[in-house]
């Protein structure tokens, strides 16, 4: 009976220390898009795939948010490429959210958006949260 104690103190031990080894990445990027323009959301996602590649997708923690007139660049009828470009970034690990204010304004359901992507209430909200919590913070 002491011996399986013991052996479970041992591994619940085991348990914590791997749980703490595991770290939070080490770099957080934020990017805004706010204009109804492929080519802005097309460098936004530009710039997230360079940040990957210069510090590797698991050191880097990166949210894009959309809003405003930007919403108008994520419905489901994109071209493809950017289309693929969006699924590529959102399997890579880029979370990409759209602001329900700004949906809502341009009539817009999540039906009519790429399915990759993700709500928040406010666009400016998140981005005033995000800032706050120490996000790097990018505006192509």
């Amino acid at each position: 009976m002491r011996f399986q104690q013991l052996l479970l103190a041992i591994s619940l031990l085991l348990f914590i220390n791997t749980a703490w080894s595991i770290e939070a990445p080490r770099y957080r990027l934020l990017l805004q898009v706010s204009e109804d323009s492929l080519d802005k959301l097309n460098l936004a996602l530009n710039n997230a795939k360079n940040v990957q590649k210069a510090f590797g997708p698991e050191n880097v923690e990166i949210q894009m948010v959309v809003f405003g007139a930007g919403v108008n660049t994520l419905k489901y009828y994109v071209p493809a490429p950017i289309a693929d470009k969006v699924k590529a970034s959102v399997y890579s690990g880029v979370r990409i959210v759209l602001c329900e204010i700004a949906m809502r304004s341009a009539r817009l359901r999540p039906s009519d958006m790429l399915q990759e992507v993700r709500y928040v209430p406010s666009g400016a909200a998140e981005i005033v949260e995000k800032h706050t919590q120490g996000w790097a913070y990018i505006r192509p």
